[in-house]
């Protein structure tokens, strides 16, 4: 299926995910059903438990649902092999995890280059991609300087442009997917 314009970029329909702990059957997700329009920042909020990060799991083909259907950037994740599932994991998911995931040996340049690089993207395209993203997200003047090298601030906004960074830089993907989580307070 090729996503059309206008589809959501992610589609659940009556989710379910249960694990089972020894004999017991553990609910985590209970019929989930929402989509997310293209270019729409949405959020999953909600308090520890609530099943957030398994819904992000399940979207982001790290996980399989229990029942129901998900779709993601028009593509029905049942009907993909576990090879299939990688590759689409690859050039169509990315995760802003809460730690900024940045590498700290790498140098913020580096940080974006590297998803291209894994995708195969020669390295004089690579170099001019990232270069422009440091350019748009503001970040250029500190380009060389190592993640572990950036304060707090920069690094979380770094971490998170280099990974929504993946659509834009990655050519045909404008279904991508990028993620994260809240943990909503009580």
């Amino acid at each position: 299926m090729v996503a059309q314009s206008n589809d959501p970029v992610v589609s659940l329909t009556d989710v379910r995910k249960t694990y089972k702990v020894g004999e017991v059957d553990v609910p985590a997700v209970k019929g989930v059903t929402f989509s997310i329009p293209r270019r729409r920042f949405s959020v999953i909020v909600g308090p520890s438990g609530s099943g957030k990060t398994t819904l992000l799991n399940l979207i982001g083909c790290l996980d399989k649902p229990t029942s129901g259907r998900v779709i993601v950037a028009g593509q029905d994740l049942a009907t993909l092999t576990d090879n299939a599932v990688s590759d689409f994991r690859a050039q169509k998911v990315g995760f802003i995890f809460q730690n900024f995931s940045l590498i700290p040996v790498f140098s913020a340049y580096e940080n974006i280059e590297y998803p291209l690089l894994v995708l195969g993207v020669s390295a004089k395209e690579r170099g001019r991609r990232a270069t422009a993203m440091l350019e748009a997200v503001g970040l250029v003047d500190h380009g060389r300087q190592r993640a572990n090298q950036l304060s707090g601030g920069l690094r979380q906004n770094h971490g998170s442009r280099a990974y929504s960074a993946r659509a834009s830089l990655s050519r045909g993907m404008s279904g991508s997917a990028f993620f994260s989580t809240v943990k909503r307070s009580s």
